[in-house]
């Protein structure tokens, strides 16, 4: 499956299309498609494994985070408007409260409350201008404006989350930041750990974590470290040794082989059939 990747921190497409050109793809940065005109569907992977079909229409936002398989259907001629950022992104320039509900929430085509829609229309129409004009100091405007877009996307996302706690919301969110933070350090991953630091029992932060994310901390960690050497693989020449050591593992052969229980063939097998073609591929001994 194509899996694209953002070179610079933010960037802006203009695009339209009578059927969209891309089948199932992800990405590895967050992405809204605003939907300048035109009907269809927007179709995500969920979280549990399931998919959501989302039908679209002038004025929707649609919000896709980070490796969710994804698509778009055309129902009729459509003009879209990309804002593709990344994680850096939002956390540098706005904040990790942002971040974290982005991702959490993500894969929504989002509807906004009145007046927020007035003025989410009034920042595209300013957006769209800015990109075909070009003009002088056209960069720091839009800077301006895309963090604009993506503040009120976080402020009516929040309506759509169930109403439980905010207190727990944002540490649901804390938690999932220090796991990416510390994906390569196992021994800061384990459940009285994660539990110690959010001032949680390891039995209450088990239960936290399930109610939060649907899936059991243990299983959420391992196959999110798993998703991390599937990137190494394919996006370095490191050996599995290596990797092995950079993801903390003890002994490469049991990555391997955990490996091939998730993917039905092994690590070098992995490679060679999803590697970029421009980069070289050694053999493993």
């Amino acid at each position: 499956m194509w899996k694209e990747n953002l070179y610079q921190p933010v960037e802006i497409l203009l695009r339209e299309h009578d059927t969209f050109p891309i089948g199932e793809h992800q990405h590895s940065f967050f992405e809204m498609a605003y939907i300048l005109e035109g009907t269809g569907s927007f179709v995500v992977n969920s979280v549990n494994g399931g998919e959501e079909h989302h039908n679209y229409c002038a004025a929707d936002l649609c919000l896709i985070p980070p490796n969710r398989v994804h698509l778009f259907r055309t129902c009729s001629h459509s003009r879209y408007l990309f804002i593709r950022f990344t994680e850096n992104y939002v956390t540098d320039y706005i904040n990790r409260y942002a971040e974290g509900a982005l991702d959490i929430q993500a894969g929504y085509c989002i509807r906004f409350q009145q007046s927020d829609a007035e003025m989410l229309h009034s920042l595209i129409e300013l957006i769209v201008r800015e990109v075909s004009e070009k003009k002088m100091m056209s960069g720091y405007l839009l800077n301006y404006y895309v963090n604009s877009v993506i503040v009120l996307a976080v402020r009516n996302l929040s309506t759509l989350a169930p109403e439980h706690d905010n207190a727990d919301s944002s540490k649901a969110q804390y938690m999932l930041k220090y796991i990416r933070q510390h994906i390569h350090q196992p021994e800061l991953l384990k459940l009285n750990i994660v539990a110690e630091k959010f001032h949680l029992s390891p039995t209450y932060a088990g239960r936290f974590f399930k109610r939060n994310f649907g899936e059991d901390f243990k299983q959420y960690i391992q196959k999110s470290r798993l998703k991390t050497v599937e990137d190494m693989l394919v996006g370095t020449q490191m050996s599995i040794k290596e990797i092995s050591n950079r993801m903390g593992y003890t002994d490469p052969c049991y990555l391997s082989k955990l490996f091939q229980q998730y993917h039905n063939m092994t690590p070098l097998q992995y490679r060679k059939k999803y590697c970029d073609t421009h980069l070289p591929i050694s053999e493993e001994k």
